[in-house]
């Protein structure tokens, strides 16, 4: 019976394909918004595992909190007091700054963000400006004046979609100073995977300094710190805050897993409504079985009733008809992952960013959703066939 349901569901080709082709559109519309929801879960949780001991060190009258760069300066001391505190691994003074461009277009009317590192500290792997990640280029050094490394993903999107040049300059605008502009020098382009870094530009501390006036040559506006251990990073939060508590400036610290968790909320919300959108247009594929189903149904009515004459029951011809209908949703479902995980790659190519993810877990769900479509666009065709009496279509023959 099986073999005979599923060649029967391509007795008519035409009408087969248009089910199966109505199904797949939808579906792959599907994977393309699904694959999107499952690669921010994935870097979200990469970017929740490496920041899960860190946290952020920054002046307390910073208009915008860690948000944003501070105009606001602290002294760089306050670093080498942090590094004493137990529990404490890494210690990482910063200077931060929004770098808009008069050259370049980052797509952020804001411009990009730019961090000044301290070079004369230790250089580790995972730093963005360690060696390692270099892929075009040099890395900095202590004697890079005025030189910046740009990310993979911020280079791509300068002068709109063209690679940024090694070698090349960038005319850079003095916050705050009229159109006062500073001259750097693109030494090399670098590559971590991390999207958050992939998209900054990294100089020596000095070189981003001098590009907000308001802060000191002694002072930075963000503080990096690494606790030991995540079993750790609340109580180091909370001796630094202890320890600079009558301080002039005051600080504040932000646990960064906890502004992550809170972003992580904001994305399920984002990741619902694509849920929402994914389910009615795969749905409205779905309907496409229906349509064909009951119109073969309609065509096949004295077949059925021949059949059930034959001593086929109710049960059998259901079966059947559903058999049917969940072969062209199955399909459906294969041909639209198809579509969606060339749609998922292009965007990914286009925008230089691995957004869209198909993983196992999102082709079990297309699969079980095509087994749903078919069921559910096959259940009335199939109550329907089975209700033809066999004496009517006997007596029509």
């Amino acid at each position: 019976m099986l073999r005979f349901a599923i060649s029967n569901a391509f007795r008519r080709k035409g009408i087969a394909i248009f089910a199966i082709l109505g199904t797949a559109l939808g579906i792959a519309l599907m994977t393309v918004l699904l694959s999107i929801t499952e690669g921010m879960d994935k870097q979200m949780n990469e970017m929740m595992d490496e920041l899960a001991a860190s946290i952020a060190v920054y002046p307390k009258a910073a208009p915008l909190g860690f948000m944003m760069p501070s105009p606001i300066g602290m002294p760089i001391s306050y670093a080498d007091e942090i590094e004493t505190i137990e529990n404490v691994d890494r210690v990482r003074p910063q200077m931060t700054v929004f770098v808009p461009t008069e050259d370049y277009d980052f797509g952020d009317p804001m411009g990009t963000l730019m961090r000044g590192v301290d070079l004369e500290r230790e250089i580790k792997e995972d730093d963005p400006v360690a060696p390692g990640n270099i892929i075009k280029g040099e890395p900095l050094t202590t004697a890079s004046e005025n030189e910046v490394i740009i990310g993979t993903l911020a280079a791509f999107a300068a002068r709109g979609g063209d690679y940024a040049k090694v070698g090349g300059t960038m005319e850079m605008l003095v916050l705050g100073s009229g159109n006062a502009t500073i001259t750097l020098t693109v030494v090399g382009i670098f590559e971590t995977g991390n999207t958050m870094y992939d998209f900054s530009i990294y100089s020596d501390i000095d070189t981003a300094r001098s590009l907000m006036p308001t802060i000191a040559a002694d002072e930075v506006n963000f503080i990096g710190v690494e606790a030991t251990g995540t079993k750790y990073v609340s109580g180091v939060s909370e001796e630094i805050e202890a320890m600079f508590e009558n301080r002039d400036p005051a600080i504040s610290t932000t646990v960064a897993r906890e502004m992550l968790e809170s972003f992580t909320e904001m994305m399920g919300t984002f990741e619902s409504f694509l849920w929402i959108v994914s389910l009615v247009a795969a749905i409205a594929g779905g309907v496409s079985i229906f349509i064909v189903m009951l119109i073969s149904v309609i065509e096949r009515t004295k077949e059925f009733g021949i059949l059930k004459a034959s001593g086929w029951s109710n049960r059998n011809i259901i079966n059947s008809v559903v058999v049917q209908s969940i072969t062209i949703g199955l399909l459906g479902a294969a041909v639209g992952l198809a579509i969606g995980y060339g749609g998922g790659q292009g965007i990914d190519a286009y925008i230089r960013m691995d957004v869209a993810a198909v993983t196992w877990r999102l082709i079990l769900i297309i699969a079980v959703f095509g087994i749903v479509v078919g069921v559910v666009g096959g259940l009335y065709p199939a109550i329907r066939a089975a209700r033809v009496s066999p004496i009517e279509s006997l007596r029509a023959l």
